[in-house]
């Protein structure tokens, strides 16, 4: 094999190019299960069996892994063929509350219920929300809109990606009101799951009580053990790989996967941007294989242009100086056994 290419390792090219898998095919094929999502995969199941309604709190920092849980409820809906809206939250209330309209309509299509004759009258109301004029709107109106369609097209889940991004007060509170209301309309059947940071969630707890209150389950996403480290890496390497029979995270060995992960503070975000500069390094070293050493230069070169930088996967600052946010757990869960989507035994 030449030198100097990925050829060396048995691959087509970086496999660590694209940091995040945020497409609904990707997710399910290179998500590593955790505990939280052993308790995802209840909670879900309950929702789709019409047996409970409940609104979840996804939390962590930039990376950790809150959109790929979205993204995997909404392939689980669309395997039980149940009906679900995800939408990216917009920066101010007005924007997101039309943005939601307009993701039920874009959803309510997709699944086919819009027919030739017109759309059903649950979504016909919401989708008058998306004209709503000025800056204003009737939060609990709205709220009771939303909920009532999210009832009439149970099993139904609700899925609101990076709630943090509203952090004017004038525009959360609106929006959380909004949410309050859908939270009390809301039947057996129905799953409002959200993602933010755990400060941020500490912040509303302080600033809007009413919605935090009507919030039944917080799961904060924490580390990545080194097990589940080896096998996201290797998840990742299976994509690209031209040989087999090779061990499944060569070229790097497990010193070099317990140092990558050390450093990423288990961050899965994270962990593939140092696996992108130590393959890189590795490359270029024409290294027959990646070891911790080889791991900690790599690193060392790839910071050191710019040392002041904030980390991708870092937390965004909280949004009021007077919250104080939480401490993100200190543990982290042991691995758990090979399960498709949030845990469920194939």
């Amino acid at each position: 094999m030449p030198a100097g290419s990925y050829e060396r390792y048995g691959l087509t090219s970086n496999p660590f190019r694209e940091l995040a898998s945020e497409s609904v095919e990707d997710v399910t094929i290179f998500h590593v299960n955790q505990e939280s999502d052993q308790t995802l995969r209840s909670i879900l199941d309950e929702v789709l069996d019409k047996e409970n309604r409940t609104v979840v709190a996804v939390t962590g920092p930039q990376g950790v892994g809150k959109t790929e849980r979205l993204l995997l409820a909404v392939a689980e809906a669309k395997e039980r063929k149940a009906f679900s809206v995800y939408y990216d939250v917009a920066g101010r209330s007005q924007w997101a509350l039309r943005g939601l309209a307009e993701a039920f309509d874009k959803a309510a299509r997709t699944a086919g219920l819009v027919k030739m004759l017109g759309a059903p009258a649950w979504l016909r109301s919401v989708s008058a929300l998306a004209k709503a004029k000025g800056e204003t709107y009737d939060p609990k109106e709205a709220g009771r809109r939303i909920g009532e369609a999210l009832n009439a097209a149970s099993p139904s889940f609700l899925l609101l990606n990076d709630l943090n991004n509203l952090v004017d007060a004038a525009d959360v509170e609106p929006f959380a009101k909004t949410l309050e209301e859908v939270a009390g309309v809301i039947r057996p059947g129905v799953l409002v799951m959200f993602t933010c940071y755990a400060s941020y969630l500490a912040w509303l707890t302080i600033n809007q009580p009413g919605f935090v209150s009507r919030i039944n389950r917080t799961i904060p996403l924490v580390p990545l053990t080194d097990d589940e480290a080896r096998l996201v890496l290797a998840k990742k390497l299976l994509g690209k790989r031209i040989v087999e029979d090779l061990e499944p995270t060569y070229p790097f060995d497990r010193t070099a996967v317990r140092e990558l992960n050390d450093s990423a503070h288990g961050n899965p975000r994270r962990l593939f941007e140092l696996a992108d500069a130590a393959l890189e390094r590795g490359v270029a070293s024409r290294a027959y294989q990646i070891d911790d050493e080889l791991v900690r230069a790599a690193i060392a070169a790839w910071e050191a242009p710019n040392p002041a930088r904030p980390p991708a996967w870092q937390e965004s600052p909280d949004p009021s100086a007077d919250a104080e946010a939480p401490a993100e757990p200190a543990t982290t869960p042991k691995p758990s056994a090979r399960r498709s989507l949030f845990g469920r035994s194939r």
